[in-house]
């Protein structure tokens, strides 16, 4: 029998892995990811499909599938040298990946399956430690599948050829500080969930002085205007510096959308009058706007159809992108739970 290198490589990440169930995400440039949920032996009689989509250009991904508990964390993008630190610490990775040259995944596991929020909390804490993606810090981030090759187009070397995902090492072993690093994140947990809940209740107060959306007027932007600097200089008074102040962008985005408000409104709001905007975000002002703006309007449809925030905080984000890329193609429409 031939060998076939992507079958080997994807053979050993999946041992290292060790999942009982997966989700494999294929991107297409222009279709956006197409989402499997398999088990190992479904994958590797999909190898054939996933390579004819690799060879026409999309990305192929890996994580564990969602419908189930986990005990994997994802560290995105990280060089040589935190990598290096990385595994020669308490944190120590079961699979790393190098997605392109001098540029690496790690997949940290866990004793036991945890759930959503202590897994997102130290992806966070990984991500910080380490020098990974922030914005790929979370309980269920797609990976890089081995074997296949990475199309991002600033992969592209001189001959036109695209680098392939190569599998680093997969001894599957869970982290020796992994008991600690849930420690940590069940902290965190905590203390975030007694400051939202404080945040989030004078919110709801300064709320009952929001104009109201139903009864727009040429003054209402500026009645809005002025209510999000009142919030903010109440905020100041109550809590002083100790508060998340993305954190309370979100929350006040929510109450925008509970009062009638629509996207542009409550996106103007935050980008024009959240104090220290520019200095927080820097050059990512836009698209952190229209990530809080729609991940607050995702949630207020979710909730008025009954979810509960645990189960979709995770799919907030890619929700309100496809809501954000529908909107630049001139889609709209609300988003439907099955």
């Amino acid at each position: 029998m031939q060998y076939d290198p992507t079958r080997t490589a994807v053979t050993r990440q999946l041992k290292g892995m060790g999942c009982g169930l997966y989700e494999v995400g294929v991107r297409h440039v222009d279709r956006g990811m197409l989402n499997r949920e398999w088990g190992g032996a479904d994958i590797m009689k999909a190898l054939d499909w996933l390579k004819r989509e690799n060879f026409t250009g999309c990305d192929i991904y890996v994580r564990p599938a969602r419908s189930v508990s986990s005990r994997l964390i994802l560290v995105d993008d990280l060089n040589m040298g935190a990598l290096a630190r990385l595994q020669v610490g308490p944190y120590h990775a079961a699979v790393t990946v190098q997605t392109s040259p001098s540029n690496y995944q790690a997949w940290v596991k866990l004793d036991d399956d945890m759930s959503a929020d202590v897994r997102r909390e130290v992806a966070r804490h990984l991500a910080r430690e380490y020098g990974g993606d922030p914005n790929s810090a979370d309980s269920a981030h797609y990976g890089r599948l081995a074997g296949f090759t990475n199309r991002k187009p600033e992969h592209i070397d001189a001959a036109s050829r695209s680098p392939f995902v190569l599998l680093d090492s997969y001894n599957g072993r869970p982290a020796s500080g992994a008991a600690e690093l849930v420690q940590i994140a069940r902290a965190v947990i905590e203390r975030e969930q007694k400051q939202i809940r404080s945040v989030a209740a004078h919110v709801q107060m300064e709320a009952r002085s929001l104009p109201q959306a139903t009864t727009k007027t040429p003054q209402t932007a500026q009645e809005l205007a002025a209510w999000y600097r009142s919030l903010w200089h109440s905020l100041k008074i109550q809590f002083g510096d100790e508060f998340d102040a993305s954190r309370a962008d979100w929350v006040a985005a929510v109450a925008m959308f509970r009062t009638g408000y629509d996207f542009q409104d409550v996106a103007d709001v935050i980008a024009q009058h959240s104090p220290g905007i520019d200095s927080r975000k820097g050059a990512a002002v836009t698209d952190y706007v229209t990530r809080t703006a729609g991940k607050a309007e995702i949630w207020h449809e979710l909730k008025s159809q009954g979810a509960n925030y645990v189960d979709v905080a995770d799919a907030l984000l890619s929700l309100a992108q496809d809501r954000a890329d529908n909107r630049r193609m001139g889609r709209n429409g609300r988003f439907e739970r099955e």
